[in-house]
């Protein structure tokens, strides 16, 4: 990730001077530490696009090789008695796609990390609005309830896996879904974090 003179240190967002971390002020998360490959800048943020939309499944390993380097260089590895669970995408976006890229960048991870993935235990209603066009307190308000765990997990951590974090409202809605079923504490890792003045 780029060096910043001011970051969030619990969501990992690229901040314009010392002021408080909008997305950590305003809403109480329910997990406890983000961690992201590097900035959705330029010109990163196109190569994650070609991944996302241009079906360039090659570039996943490298995605995860970038965030190995990152928590090398925070020093939180090694992570042992976790697994990772990628954020599940809506229906239409896995038709377009034929793919999650969340689930593919965990798959990868996992092997980086040596921790298994858990794909089918976080779920996700489908009656919610596409979160990408919607303003920064909208996808606050759009991503309540959205999603949910299929059983019960009785695990002690666990790491959420998503592609692009902007608000943090999506991550934290998982969190708690896995939460009430029993996990007890809950981490994230992405590909890219949005600065504070994508939205």
């Amino acid at each position: 990730m780029q060096t910043h003179p001011y970051r969030c240190q619990h969501c990992s967002l690229a901040l314009p001077d010392q002021r408080s971390c909008p997305d950590c002020t305003e809403q109480a998360l329910h997990l406890n530490k983000i961690v992201a490959a590097f900035d959705y800048t330029h010109p990163l943020d196109s190569l994650l696009m070609r991944y996302k939309n241009g079906l360039q499944f090659g570039l996943a390993p490298a995605f995860a090789e970038l965030l190995y380097r990152q928590l090398q260089y925070l020093q939180i590895l090694p992570i042992t008695n976790s697994c990772l669970i990628p954020v599940p995408g809506s229906r239409s976006s896995l038709v377009r796609r034929g793919f999650n890229p969340a689930a593919e960048f965990a798959q990868q991870l996992g092997k980086k990390l040596q921790l298994p993935v858990e794909h089918f235990v976080l779920r996700r209603h489908e009656h919610h609005l596409k979160q990408s066009s919607l303003s920064r307190q909208a996808r606050r308000a759009a991503s309540a309830g959205l999603y949910y765990c299929s059983r019960r997990i009785d695990i002690p951590h666990a790491i959420l896996v998503d592609d692009i974090v902007t608000t943090c409202s999506t991550l934290d809605n998982a969190a708690q879904a896995l939460r009430a079923a029993g996990v007890q504490h809950i981490d994230a890792m992405a590909i890219a974090r949005t600065p504070d003045t994508f939205i």
